[in-house]
């Protein structure tokens, strides 16, 4: 049966001072559990380091996140229900009085003053565990005025039948508890922590009895006294793994030794495989070939792939252990093979490959020298290698195994830390191009950090085409991993499991990471077996008990949802929806995301970010960067997806996704684990369900957005949304405008923007174009006029051309070829523009071409011009001067 623990050590808080130890204490704990008491241990709250399930220090824990945690533990749901539970809290306690006295166990937002929300109650945890199942319950409270949960009891509750406790409290109900002077742990629990250790044990096992009197020795003589209370029988905390309560005297030696081996467990469950088990690491043959055939070639190579795909395993229990062993490449057996995870601190660790010494002396001495070698010299570790084969002298080759190379290039603006970078990029380099050094470099990288390595060209340069990408598995591989771990400990697989597993597993992009969980999930839950049948059995009945991949799965999101504080649940949920593809006339289903379109003024890229690398340790999302490329097959934008401008049904957006699938640049992308966490999850499924239309809104101005950019983010109105589509979407921009990405608010206001030019526009050639006709029609109707004026006054004869010397003795101070009346009547600015251009296409030899057109308008205004009947002269004057041949 399962053990299930719930480990609480918190150090931040609010309103109330820091801790210290409580963090550390938890941690202690845990690990004590998982390591010699076969709990499945929780933490809270937790992080991942190093791939491994820290308690964080530096993180807060809400009251919700501590109640929801706690009511899983004590009132589990479902036909499964553990063993034993255990619950154990470190931090602060509050008592408050008011009438009556009550305590409380602090959580990070608690506020002591406010009643509001003072924490957990303490009388509300007691009646918790008093309607509780679970047949084994062990409570520890180290923290002040603990000893009011134990003043609680309630005498007519001895435990249900057959039911087993023990509650053990730091001090008294209105004393503190105390951290301890000489140790890292809190008073109480080093002690426990002591008093847990089998190995301090004579029978190699500790039992809430033997807990008890171990903690009342050691703590006798000290100021702080924990109280106790238990009822029921014994309860077996902790032992050595290799005991199992089950062994009997009669069973031979080789019967008791196959024994031990069923408390092994072969997956790995959240863990990656190291080099001490790869006996167990099955599935990747065709990989592990590849890669070595790949470093026969060449002396450095990537390994790619996806979040959760198995790379470290890869590494560490395929491919270093085949290398040592010397099978498949002759002389491998006397390389010299590094492994390091760089983390956050690059030349350090890098530094820790080079030391070797037994003494700790001896190792921070070398540690420091390699550390200042890396960093001052570009060819450190030309220097370090070459004194490592030196060192031992059958040493032939030195390969460093560098994981989780993406490490090196996420964002920071730390400048030490760019700097750090920068140098271990420098001496790796350096140290690849150097041929007469017998080093080669193996890296893995997630696929989506591929991009980042391209701003550094050498170390791209060097690995571009010397990359194994990990691939999907296959039936067969996967199958391999279910049962020949079992067939090495000689565990019973049911045959209609493997079916289940691989029809459940069948099309999800991280299938590795969930099948090591499930696994390991069944092997908890493996069904006894006489030993003499051939041992314990992993069942398809435990299977569909668990609730098969689905409820395993969504259990382990609602887990995680509840275990966020309210802003990151925030930015949880932005991020679930966005991976959901919102079915039209079929069911919902899962897609992939670029994580552009999850960044937007509420959710920074660095808030986003964080949140997705808890979701990929959690194994509920895998990221990936997919190479696509991009094929328009001549057809342009313009005539194709943006024809969907100034509507919005289904077959216009089936253009853009096209478009989508077919014209964009790839980008990195996030998807669901599995499928089923959107068909079965109920809090994924009560999202999509509570706004539908406006969802599917969001996505076509996603999708459209994303168009726009991935061609050059045009100006031009044909690659915009129009006016129409604008107001269409007015009362969605207006209620869920803020929700959109970053990028397609951009897009909006720019379409906003250019559709008001465009309107503007269009009103202006409205107004103007009829004005024109105006204006032209005037004209038209003016020179006709002035025609016709003209004509009555030279009839019979026809009027020639004045020189200007006419015009300057009949008394004129400008001689202009004009009509009599114009001066006069020329006050319209638009006829006399229509006259003047007349003026000039009958007369284009006369002087006044030369004035402008704004000129002439001035002169024709009244006092300007001298132009009346008194010294216009006549026709027969004019011909007269012209016949006499009188010179200007």
């Amino acid at each position: 049966m399962s053990r299930d623990a719930l480990i609480v050590g918190i150090n931040q808080y609010q309103t109330l001072p820091r801790l210290t130890a409580a963090a550390k204490d938890a941690e202690g704990i845990a690990n004590l559990l998982e390591n010699h008491g076969n709990f499945r241990v929780r933490r809270l709250p937790e992080i991942i380091q190093n791939q491994r399930p820290k308690v964080g220090q530096q993180t807060l824990v809400s009251t919700q996140q501590l109640e929801n945690s706690l009511v899983r533990l004590l009132l589990p749901k479902g036909n499964h229900i553990p063993e034993a539970v255990f619950f154990y809290f470190s931090g602060h306690g509050l008592q408050r009085e008011i009438g009556i006295r009550e305590g409380y166990l602090a959580t990070s937002e608690t506020q002591p003053n406010n009643s509001n929300n003072s924490g957990i109650s303490l009388s509300w945890l007691r009646r918790l565990i008093k309607h509780s199942p679970i047949r084994q319950i062990i409570i520890i409270l180290d923290c002040c005025h603990s000893g009011e949960f134990l003043s609680l009891k309630d005498e007519a509750w001895q435990g249900c039948d057959g039911q087993s406790y023990l509650f053990i409290a730091a001090s008294r109900e209105y004393e503190e508890a105390y951290e301890s002077l000489s140790s890292d742990y809190s008073v109480l629990t080093q002690a426990v922590i002591s008093s847990l250790r089998p190995q301090n044990s004579n029978s190699g096992r500790v039992t809430s009895t033997d807990l008890v009197a171990s903690i009342t020795n050691q703590l006798s003589g000290e100021l702080q006294q924990p109280l106790f209370e238990q009822g029921g029988s014994e309860i077996v905390i902790t032992q050595h793994t290799e005991l199992s309560t089950s062994t009997s005297e009669n069973i031979s030696i080789i019967s008791r030794l196959k024994q031990y081996s069923f408390n092994f467990c072969p997956y790995r469950g959240p863990h990656p495989f190291e080099e001490k088990h790869a006996e167990y690491y099955f599935g990747r043959d065709e990989l592990i070939q590849e890669l070595l055939q790949s470093l026969q070639q060449t002396n450095v190579c990537a390994v790619v792939g996806a979040s959760g795909s198995g790379k470290t395993s890869l590494l560490r229990a395929g491919l270093i252990p085949r290398l040592s062993a010397g099978n498949d490449i002759l002389g491998s057996e006397n390389w010299l093979i590094r492994y390091v995870n760089l983390g956050t601190t690059p030349l350090k660790t890098l530094a820790t490959a080079f030391t070797l010494g037994s003494r700790e002396i001896d190792v921070a001495k070398q540690l420091w020298q390699a550390e200042e070698l890396l960093r001052h010299e570009s060819s450190g570790l030309i220097n370090l290698a070459t004194a490592a084969l030196l060192k031992q002298p059958t040493g032939t080759k030195l390969w460093l195994v560098i994981d989780q190379f993406e490490e090196l290039l996420m964002p920071t603006t730390d400048p030490l830390v760019q700097q750090e970078r920068a140098q271990v990029m420098e001496v790796l380099v350096t140290a690849l191009r150097c041929s007469s050094i017998a080093l080669g470099v193996v890296i893995g990288i997630r696929s989506d950090a591929l991009d980042h390595l391209t701003c550094h060209s050498e170390m791209f340069s060097l690995i571009e085409n010397n990359q194994v990408v990990i691939k999907p598995m296959n039936y067969q591989a996967i199958r391999s991993v279910i049962e020949k771990p079992a067939e090495k400990l000689g565990l019973k697989i049911d045959p209609h499991l493997v079916h289940h597993l691989t029809l459940d597993l069948t099309g999800a992009p991280g299938e590795l990471a969930l099948l090591q969980s499930i696994l390991y999930e069944l092997w908890q839950h493996r069904t006894p077996m006489s030993y003499s049948k051939g041992g314990p059995c992993l069942s398809v009945d435990s299977y569909m008990k668990l609730g098969r991949l689905s409820q395993m799965l969504t259990n382990r999101a609602t887990t995680f949802y509840e275990s966020l504080p309210a802003n990151e649940q925030a930015i949880a949920k932005r991020i679930f929806i966005a991976l959901c593809d919102l079915g039209d006339g079929r069911l919902d289903q899962g897609r992939s995301v670029r994580k552009s379109e999850l960044i937007n003024p509420q959710f920074s890229a660095v808030m986003v970010e964080r949140m997705l690398q808890k979701l990929v340790a959690a194994r509920l999302v895998v990221s990936d960067k997919p190479h696509l490329a991009a094929q328009t097959n001549g057809q342009t934008i313009a005539t194709a997806a943006w024809q969907a401008n100034h509507h919005s049904n289904r077959s216009d957006m089936s253009i853009i996704a096209h478009w989508c699938e077919q014209g964009i640049t790839s980008d990195e992308r996030i998807e669901l684990a599995h499928k089923s966490l959107v068909s079965d999850w109920h809090l994924l499924r009560q999202w999509l369900q509570a706004d539908r239309p406006a969802l599917r809104q969001q996505r076509d101005l996603e999708t459209r957005a994303w168009i726009w950019h991935s061609r050059g983010e045009l100006k031009c109105s044909d690659y915009l949304l129009g006016q129409k589509y604008l107001n269409d979407i007015s009362q969605f921009l207006l209620v869920h405008g803020q929700e959109l990405s970053t990028l397609a608010q951009k897009f909006i206001q720019l379409s906003k923007r250019t559709a008001i030019y465009q309107q503007w526009r269009n009103r202006s050639v409205a107004v103007l174009l009829p004005l024109a006709v105006m204006a032209g029609m005037t004209a038209s109707l003016v020179r006709h006029q002035l025609t016709m004026t003209w004509q009555s006054r030279t009839a019979p004869g026809i009027m020639t051309p004045l020189s200007t010397q006419q015009w300057s003795r009949a008394g004129n101070t400008i001689s202009p070829q004009l009509p009599q009346r114009w001066g006069i009547k020329g006050t319209d600015q638009l006829a006399m523009t229509s006259q003047i251009l007349d003026f000039r296409r009958r007369h284009p030899n006369s002087e006044l071409n030369q004035l402008s057109i704004i000129q002439l308008t001035t002169l024709m205004t009244p006092g300007v011009i001298m132009a009346n009947s008194a010294t216009l002269p006549d026709e027969n004057s004019v011909l007269g001067n012209d016949e006499a041949g009188i010179e200007p």
